[in-house]
Formats: C-alpha cells, structure tokens, sequence
C-alpha cells in the first residue's frame, strides 16, 4: 500500500511538472503572439502617418516635391571667321 502511494505521489509530481512546462509554453507563445501583432499593427501606422505626413507637405508648399533641374546652356561656340572655313582649305590644297 505504501508502495502504491509513493508511485501515485511520483505520478502526480511528474503531472504537475509537464502541467507546469506546457502552461508556460503556452503563455509564452501567446505572448509573442500578442507582442508580433502589436508590433505589426504599431509599424504599419507609423509608416502611415509618416507618407500622410508627407503627402501633406508637399500639398500645403504648391510646389513639386522633386522640382525639375533648369537645363543648363549648352558650351558656347566662337564664330568661325571667314577665313577658317574647311571647304576653302581642300579646295586650295
């Protein structure tokens, strides 16, 4: 009889620890759960508010957000004099 009470008391230890081990699994995966979600759910509306927030800048400034570069002028080129023209000089030649 005492035999069956210490394998009882054993069974029930062993019980309590895989109770134990599996309830803290389980809090800890809904934990994690619950900290993913928030994370998640947090960086979407930061990445929101940040292109709302830039969207209306660029609406209350009028101006483009990029603006075009002004083209720049071309080099400038000396007038030829009448005496350099290549055409005269194979003719001559």
């Amino acid at each position: 009889m005492i035999a069956e009470a210490i394998d009882t008391a054993y069974s029930i230890g062993w019980a309590i620890v895989a109770w134990i081990v599996l309830t803290s699994a389980a809090a800890v995966l809904a934990l994690y759960t619950v900290v993913v979600a928030v994370w998640t759910v947090g960086r979407v509306t930061v990445r929101a508010a940040l292109g709302a927030c830039a969207w209306l800048r660029g609406r209350l400034s009028h101006e483009q957000p990029h603006p075009a570069p002004e083209p720049q002028p071309g080099p400038r080129r000396r007038p030829v004099p009448s005496w350099a023209h290549p055409d005269d000089i194979e003719e001559a030649a």
